[in-house]
Order: structure tokens, then C-alpha cells, then sequence
């Protein structure tokens, strides 16, 4: 069948009605691209502002910041003595394998369902919200990547034949973990859009980071990382999702965190590791190898220079902010 017997004649007339031109570098056009489209517009957005940076000396360690040399968070690089004595932490987790299983093969592919225990969330009513967490997952990926390989930490299974994973040890670095990371980066998020709700569950703060530690505690248990690397992604996460929300035009989170993970010693990662991340001060843990509280996280300030109102991602973030403000969204129902 030819197209012309599907078309009919041509008939194009270019004096006539002609299509609306779309207005140039605007925002709003976000909604006239498809969602992988999206994503992959501010993905490149978030990631063009960001560079990550080898610093050599005693510990060796990475840079996270911007191109200007404003840092946003620091990685410590843990020597391999930090590591040994954490191994009994692999035993310990080991143990706890059957009733973490179901959790840990399901945040093999999605970390934001967990939060949905916390607060309303649901794909079909926060869509925008699910587009906004999505996004920014795929870009911090190429920044917690980039931090793997510069640091190049051993994982667990290669310190003893022993820990035996029970899921495929991923084929990067292990510290920092990356689902530490990518927890925390979604309990930032979510911290922030249902701070604007008219109704908030209580002690939704305190939840979901409960939520986070216990998705980078699964990753002990499953064999595949130490609790030094949930601490180091804990704290570059916090620091990365505070960083695009603050891009996006949320104000209030310039900070981020300098991990020492090299400090962290014998130290076990649980939520009590955390407690205070979305605060000031600096975070400590006891270190039971030798009966120390030690400080492994310092905080970081900086200032940002943006321009939200012209990016898409600050278009992105309305949108998922709106669902969590108006008088219909699901937080109002009580």
C-alpha cells in the first residue's frame, strides 16, 4: 500500500495554519519530551556541575565539588587494617541472611519502595516525585562510580574465602557503597518534599533514616560490603542529595560531610551511625576494637551560585513539590 492511498493527495499549503514554535531554552518545554527524554536532560544537568578529584596524601582521598573547586563532600581512603577488623561484622550479618533475603534481592532494582513504609508515596499519585528520586539516582551513579575507582577498596569476598556473597559481588569498588549512597540521597529527597506537606507523619525524619541504614545494612548481610562503606555512602549521599536540591532551588542544604573513613576502625554502620546527618554536628561511632567513640564525619559548608529558574530539573522539582503541597495530595488525608 502506498502512502498516498493512505494520505490521500498532497496538499500542503505553506501559507497556511502552521504549528506554534516552542519557546527557546524554556523550562517548560520538559513536558513536551518523553520521561526517558527527562531524565536523561537533567541527569546531564546535575552531572556537568559536578567533578570528582583525586587527593593523594595521608589518607589518600576523593573530592567531590564543583568546578571552581568548591568542595562538597570528602572520602576518606580507609587503609586495609580498617577493613580486617570489620570482617566479624561479615560473620555477624552473615547470620541474618533468611530474613533479610526478600529485601535484599528486591533493592537489587528498586531502593525507593522501601520509603513507601514511611510515608504515603505511590507511583500513581507521585509521579513527579518518583521522576525527580529516578533522576537523580542515575546522575549521582556517575559520580559514586568515579569515587569507587579513584579510592579502589577491596571488597569483602577478597579478604576471606569465607564470606561466600549471596548475591553476585558487583564488579566495581566497594567503598563507597552505592546503595548506601542511593538510599540515603532518596531519604534526603523525600525528607525535603514532605517537609512542605500539609500533614507529615510523625517521626518521618527519624524513619526514613531507619529505612536507609537498613537497606546499606542488607548489603553487609548479602556479603558484598563493609560497614565502613554504608558510612562512607551515607554521608556522600546526604551530601549529593542536598546538593541537587539546592540546585533545583530548595534553599537551606548547602552543606555536605568529609568522611574519615580511615577512623572508622572496628566500628559497625547501624542507624544510631547516622542519627544525626541531617543536622551540624559531627558524627561519631564506637569503636568496640578499642573502646573509643570516634569522630568519622565532619560537616562541610559552601555556598552555590544557580540560575534554578532556568533549569529543568528546577521544573522537575516543582512539579514533584506541588504533590506533596496542595490541598489533594494524599499527605492532607491525614
Amino acid at each position: 500500500m502506498g502512502h498516498a492511498t493512505t494520505a490521500g493527495p498532497w496538499t500542503w499549503d505553506q501559507a497556511g495554519p502552521q504549528p506554534k514554535p516552542l519557546a527557546f531554552n524554556d523550562p517548560a518545554n520538559l513536558h513536551t519530551w518523553s520521561a526517558d527524554v527527562r531524565v536523561m536532560i537533567i541527569v546531564q544537568e546535575i552531572a556537568a556541575t559536578l567533578a570528582v578529584r583525586p587527593v593523594s596524601g595521608t589518607p589518600d582521598a576523593v573530592s567531590v565539588g564543583l568546578h571552581d573547586g568548591t568542595e562538597i563532600a570528602r572520602l576518606d581512603r580507609p587503609g586495609v587494617e580498617t577493613f580486617a577488623k570489620q570482617l566479624n561484622y561479615l560473620e555477624y550479618y552473615a547470620d541474618q541472611r533468611s530474613e533479610r533475603t526478600a529485601e535484599i534481592l528486591s533493592e537489587l532494582t528498586d531502593l525507593i519502595t522501601p520509603f513507601g513504609a514511611v510515608l504515603p508515596l505511590h507511583p500513581g499519585r507521585h509521579r513527579w516525585t518518583y521522576e525527580l528520586i529516578q533522576t537523580a539516582l542515575e546522575a549521582i551513579s556517575l559520580i559514586e562510580m568515579q569515587c569507587k575507582h579513584l579510592l579502589a577498596c577491596r571488597r569483602p569476598n577478597e579478604f576471606s574465602a569465607q564470606i561466600q556473597p549471596m548475591i553476585q559481588t558487583p564488579g566495581h569498588g566497594s567503598l563507597p557503597s552505592g546503595h548506601a549512597t542511593e538510599a540515603f540521597l532518596v531519604a534526603t529527597i523525600l525528607r525535603d518534599l514532605s517537609h512542605c506537606a500539609q500533614h507529615r507523619p510523625h517521626l518521618a525524619d527519624q524513619q526514613l533514616l531507619r529505612h536507609a541504614a537498613r537497606i546499606a545494612q542488607n548489603r553487609t548481610a548479602a556479603g558484598v560490603h563493609f560497614p565502613v562503606d554504608s558510612a562512607a555512602g551515607a554521608t556522600l549521599g546526604v551530601s549529593l542529595g542536598g546538593y541537587i536540591l539546592e540546585m533545583a532551588g530548595s534553599a537551606g542544604h548547602a552543606h555536605g560531610w568529609h568522611c574519615a573513613s580511615d577512623t572508622y576502625g572496628g566500628a559497625d554502620f547501624t542507624y544510631e551511625s547516622v542519627e544525626g546527618i541531617f543536622g551540624s554536628d559531627p558524627l561519631n561511632v564506637d569503636d568496640p576494637s578499642t573502646n573509643t567513640s570516634v569522630t568519622y564525619a565532619t560537616p562541610v559548608s559552601y555556598s552555590l551560585q544557580t540560575h534554578p529558574a532556568t533549569l529543568a530539573l528546577t521544573q522537575l522539582y516543582t512539579l514533584a513539590k506541588a504533590e506533596w503541597t496542595t490541598a489533594t495530595a494524599p499527605q492532607a488525608q491525614g
